[in-house]
């Protein structure tokens, strides 16, 4: 196979590992996604705003070191950046739980925040050596579909130990949070140390042509750029609000218990993992600025159904469903969100600066990190806390006009890459 002048030899081995360790720290992370603002509301007795900010501290750190880390990803190799963020970020969630001090938490966010920085960016590098361009999207689709399926496991779990009358069950699910993190980087660090991608790719081009190009390059590209507001709105109106504020809404605002916080998440992962790979054979029909326009509207109806929640009169079962359905239709908007997202920044990045292309990628992450729980805090500690979920709408509907707008610049070769049986597929 080859892409470009350069011939791809795909390493299944190596994507199988990757899907290994993905499945044994995306357990570990399922016990703890949906807890973090209700931990350190209800455990650490911090106040929601402030709460809120403490999460944010993640997405500074991240916005400060994730272009850093692109540029060590092109010169060491993006599996040791893997390994280097692994270790970082599971150590300081082993940390958070013992993180009795606003102070303490946001250091140890901050250092979870490094690590996920580079983490992130470095997987979809690391998936891109190892396969070949028209295997990505598929690829992308069944590490997700794995990565939710542990998720939901881990919310499954979670919900069944946690009590809010019991702080000891929220520092056990941090400390084995942690360790599945770094179970995952040694998993990195031996069964790839020796496979493509581990270390540094060979040279494209003469040295000093690689030396100048940079994040200027990058930068330069109008098709990236687009795609980077419409990945900025995506997070900022889902999934910065999903990690934390989804769970204040539900227990703080509507009053349900942790139990039906993690039912919740299990349900966004059933429905990810029952619909993943079917979505990933329409990323052969479907054109991608269209599938990220249906994901704007499938994430409006969401939080449309999350609102319902709280309407008066509702009994303690209905409230429940609704929850519970709205986090199951912002799965199904995932699904289509996940293989865009994860192949389009290494169809269009050259090689040679694939790292920072996905390192900038990340830094949208960041970005929304930083904004999305302070305005939750916000608007759920106001008087009239359905504005959270007003704002959510409008914003989720604003992604996807802007999502549907990157058909007009995106070549058709890349908004609709493949055509139906067109090209073989991995396997896992």
């Amino acid at each position: 196979m080859t892409e470009g002048n350069s011939e791809i030899v795909e390493d299944r081995r190596g994507w199988r590992l990757v899907l290994v360790g993905t499945l044994v720290s995306s357990i570990g992370s399922g016990l703890t996604l949906p807890f973090l603002v209700v931990y350190l509301h209800s455990i650490r007795h911090m106040s929601l705003p402030l709460a809120g900010v403490v999460v944010a501290v993640s997405g500074v750190t991240g916005l400060a070191t994730g272009a850093i880390g692109g540029s060590l990803g092109d010169r060491l190799g993006v599996g040791r950046l893997l390994f280097g963020g692994l270790l970082i970020s599971g150590a300081a969630t082993v940390g958070l739980a013992d993180a009795r001090t606003p102070l303490v938490a946001a250091v140890a966010v901050a250092l979870i925040g490094v690590g996920e920085s580079v983490i992130w960016p470095a997987l979809n590098a690391l998936v891109a050596s190892q396969l070949s361009s028209p295997n990505r999207p598929r690829a992308y689709a069944l590490r997700f579909g794995v990565l939710n399926g542990g998720l939901g496991l881990g919310a499954l779990i979670a919900g069944s130990v946690v009590s809010l009358s019991r702080p000891t069950s929220f520092e056990v699910i941090y400390v084995v949070d942690g360790l599945t993190t770094i179970a995952f980087a040694f998993i990195v660090g031996v069964g790839l140390r020796h496979r493509p991608g581990f270390r540094t790719h060979p040279a494209v081009g003469d040295e000093q042509e690689m030396a100048g190009d940079g994040y200027r390059v990058v930068l330069r590209d109008r098709r990236f750029l687009a795609w980077l507001v419409a990945s900025a709105m995506f997070v900022l109106f889902g999934y910065a609000m999903l990690d934390g504020g989804w769970a204040a809404y539900a227990t703080v605002i509507v009053h349900a218990s942790p139990r039906i916080v993690g039912i919740g998440f299990a349900v966004n992962t059933g429905v990810i993992v029952v619909a993943q790979l079917g979505v990933a054979h329409l990323t052969r029909r479907w054109r991608r600025s269209r599938m990220l326009a249906a994901v704007g509207v499938l994430w409006s109806l969401a939080w449309l159904m999350a609102g319902i929640a709280d309407v008066h009169g509702l009994a303690h079962l209905e409230v429940d469903i609704a929850l519970a359905l709205s986090l199951g239709v912002f799965g199904l908007g995932e699904t289509l969100l996940s293989p865009v997202a994860g192949a389009l920044p290494n169809d269009l990045a050259p090689k040679h600066l694939r790292a920072r292309y996905n390192a900038l990628g990340s830094t949208v992450w960041s970005l929304g990190t930083i904004a999305g729980p302070p305005i939750a805090g916000l608007l759920l500690a106001s008087s009239f806390p359905l504005s959270w979920i007003g704002l959510l709408v409008l914003g989720s509907a604003g992604a996807g006009l802007v999502g549907l707008n990157l058909g007009r610049l995106l070549p058709t070769a890349i908004d609709r890459p493949l055509a139906p049986d067109e090209q073989s597929e991995p396997s896992s």
